[in-house]
């Protein structure tokens, strides 16, 4: 399927009430290609700033205001560990450095 040139996108919730089906769908395939780019290009920047041995944060109350190592870095996912030993594998997402 062909996507069509999109309408300006400075449209409220009125406006887009007058979009036909068609509109609609092709305005969201466009929304839901950009938040996958956006995603993948932000995963793609943190993991190549990511080393094995960094100090890091994990966004997630389970861990929250612990900081961990990072010991293994995959394709999607992070293993790292507290002082302690403990290890958690984590979404890359969810690290912050």
């Amino acid at each position: 399927m062909r996507v069509q040139p999109l309408k300006p996108l400075n449209m409220n919730i009125p406006q887009l009430s007058s979009l036909s089906l068609s509109e609609l769908r092709s305005l969201n395939e466009a929304v839901v290609n950009m938040i996958k780019f956006k995603r993948a290009t932000e995963t793609s920047d943190k993991k190549r700033a990511l080393r094995v041995g960094m100090t890091v944060r994990v966004n997630h109350p389970k861990l929250a205001g612990q900081e961990l190592h990072i010991s293994k870095i995959n394709r999607t996912k992070a293993t790292v560990h507290i002082r302690s030993g403990k290890a958690y594998i984590v979404p890359i997402s969810l690290i912050e450095y």
